[in-house]
């Protein structure tokens, strides 16, 4: 039970700093397709990997509130990852729209 605790504990602290900073990072003006492309595969990754571990913490006899916290976690990664998806939907309509295409911007 401790394993899957220690798990739950880092999960939820990262899942605490993507909640603070994605938002404010999608509604950056200046984001690029490419950036939230890759934000979305960052999240989707992240989202995929709270899945199985939620599924698997779904199949052991533990204490309700281990499944309870393991289901929390998977929702905010997939909606994370949701909003990433809809930034990159809204980034290539603009595009599309406008025929414009960004120079790519690392800083």
């Amino acid at each position: 039970m401790t394993q899957w605790l220690d798990i739950l504990r880092e999960k939820n602290d990262l899942a605490g700093q993507l909640s603070e900073k994605i938002p404010r990072f999608l509604a950056y003006e200046a984001l690029t397709l490419d950036q939230a492309r890759r934000l979305h595969a960052f999240l989707e990754q992240h989202a995929l990997e709270m899945r199985a571990l939620a599924e698997d913490i779904g199949a052991v006899d533990l204490a309700e509130v281990l499944h309870e916290a393991a289901a929390a976690l998977d929702r905010i990664f997939a909606d994370l990852a949701h909003s990433a998806a809809l930034k990159v939907a809204e980034l290539e309509q603009r595009e599309t729209r406008s025929g414009f295409k960004p120079k790519l911007v690392y800083n």
